[in-house]
């Protein structure tokens, strides 16, 4: 790229992550007060992925329905 310009792909990152795992927190809590730890990781987990297939694409892998992880294959 010309013009000086460069991502900052660990920053990027990271706040995918965060704001991933944020919205999971928030759903998992969606319809009750007490989620079962299942739930709550597993929200966790595909709200981190999807955000994280918000800013980056991957050649080998499928970004739907969390599909790298095995709790979220159901």
């Amino acid at each position: 790229m010309r013009g000086g310009m460069k991502v900052r792909a660990y920053d990027v990152r990271r706040r995918a992550v965060e704001d991933g795992a944020t919205y999971g927190w928030r759903r998992a809590h969606k319809h009750t007060d007490t989620p079962e730890e299942d739930a709550i990781v597993d929200k966790i987990i595909q709200g981190a992925l999807d955000e994280v297939c918000e800013y980056f694409d991957f050649d080998d892998e499928d970004c739907s329905a969390g599909s790298g992880h095995p709790s979220l294959r159901r």
